[in-house]
């Protein structure tokens, strides 16, 4: 919105997000609401300025803070939802009322303790929200060989909204026995998970009980979370690393960084950084080729 929104570590990223809300009724003439915005993020304010002074962070020249995404909202306002979760890099996690676009209210936060380097609060899966009233939150890494702290994917209790709380973490996956390799971090490049695929731009949206999240040098990691406070690793796919010829070495590191899947057709859809691959699980079903019985999104 402005200059002064600029309350920040990461030395090439000048800004510290937050969110904004329009009315897209008219889509040739959207309407800006709102911008929200949390403590910690305006320069020359002196109630962000404190906020952001008391953060461990300050100062560090390294932590991204600020929003990384689009708010990650359980049921669209069209919908009747009322409830939309932030992740804001080092400001933490945060819960928004948007029962009213034009007047979005923090309503409950979270912060966590420094991990530095990397993003620390990038993505939370909101898709057993509804289910158990638990959502999965995560950074991920930016540097090669394990260079910085691990970058958990934290369960959050938000059955009290006002009260969020971190219930456990996501097991940290392992190579299997045969790997010449004992730890990931020994595999070259970055570790660590990124995000499950965008839930309401996929497909069918998403899958209840399982989670599959990119993991870099560690593939596609598929997650149980039928019991959201003892999620379990359920399936892998780590593929090779690229050719010499493939890529220019300096791309090595990026392995696997961004799902898509078509749940619909029970199709994970994994990018890496020399292709494209196309993966079926039992833990979906079997995959259908053609086009689907049901076309998405719905059509009126």
């Amino acid at each position: 919105p402005n200059n002064r929104h600029a309350l920040t570590e990461y030395p090439n990223y000048l800004h510290s997000p937050g969110y904004q809300s329009w009315d897209m009724s008219d889509p040739a003439n959207p309407r800006f609401l709102q911008q929200l915005t949390v403590p910690g993020q305006i320069v020359g304010n002196k109630e962000h300025e404190d906020a952001y002074l008391m953060n461990p962070r300050s100062g560090n020249r390294t932590s991204w803070m600020g929003s990384r995404m689009p708010l990650f909202i359980p049921k669209p306002v069209e919908k009747g939802g009322t409830i939309g979760f932030a992740a804001m890099g080092g400001l933490g996690f945060y819960v928004i009322d948007i029962s009213d676009p034009a007047d979005m209210k923090v309503i409950g936060h979270l912060p966590f303790p420094p991990k530095i380097s990397g993003t620390e609060a990038d993505n939370i899966d909101v898709s057993q929200y509804e289910r158990t009233g638990y959502v999965f939150m995560n950074g991920y890494p930016m540097n090669n060989d394990c260079g910085e702290p691990y970058k958990d994917i934290f369960v959050i209790d938000v059955r009290d909204l006002r009260n969020p709380k971190i219930a456990t973490t996501f097991p940290r996956p392992v190579p299997p026995k045969e790997a010449p390799y004992a730890d990931f971090c020994q595999r070259r490049g970055s570790f660590g998970p990124k995000r499950p695929g965008y839930v309401m731009s996929q497909p069918g949206y998403y899958r209840q009980n399982i989670v599959p999240y990119a993991f870099y040098n560690a593939g596609v990691q598929l997650f149980d979370v039928s019991e959201p406070t003892r999620p379990e690793i359920a399936g892998y796919y780590v593929p090779r690393f690229p050719k010499p010829d493939e890529i220019p070495e300096f791309m090595n590191g990026n392995l696997a960084y961004g799902l898509f899947v078509e749940y619909d057709r029970n199709i994970i859809w994994m990018f890496t950084n020399h292709g494209m691959y196309a993966l079926s699980t039992p833990l979906l079903g079997k995959p259908l080729s053609g086009v689907p019985d049901q076309p998405w999104p719905s059509r009126n």
